[in-house]
């Protein structure tokens, strides 16, 4: 069985109009796939940037999978929110990568 190591982080964000900005984020894989460490899915931290500048959250990321094949490759699926004074919280923007395999 091959195994595959993420490691990284999500540095931050820029380009929101939205201040106190953070990221919920999940790794999504196949059914091949199994993780032996780490954890699959998170929130970093609210930042709240001047306006125009970057929201850092600096969120580690580590896992260990383990695969029987390379279909259901994994992928980052990031959500940007925003919280406004009273706690409400907005979706600010979204998207996915593939892990790169190099």
């Amino acid at each position: 069985m091959a195994e595959v190591h993420v490691i990284g982080q999500i540095m931050g964000a820029t380009g929101f109009s939205e201040s106190s900005l953070f990221c919920k984020w999940g790794v999504h894989t196949g059914a091949a796939w199994k993780l032996l460490s780490g954890v699959r899915e998170g929130q970093t931290q609210v930042d709240t940037p001047q306006v125009g500048d970057m929201a850092y959250w600096s969120h580690p990321i580590d896992l260990h999978f383990a695969t029987k094949g390379l279909q259901g490759w994994p992928r980052l699926h990031l959500q940007v929110w925003s919280q406004d004074s009273f706690g409400r919280c907005q979706l600010a923007g979204y998207g996915f990568c593939h892990v790169p395999s190099s």
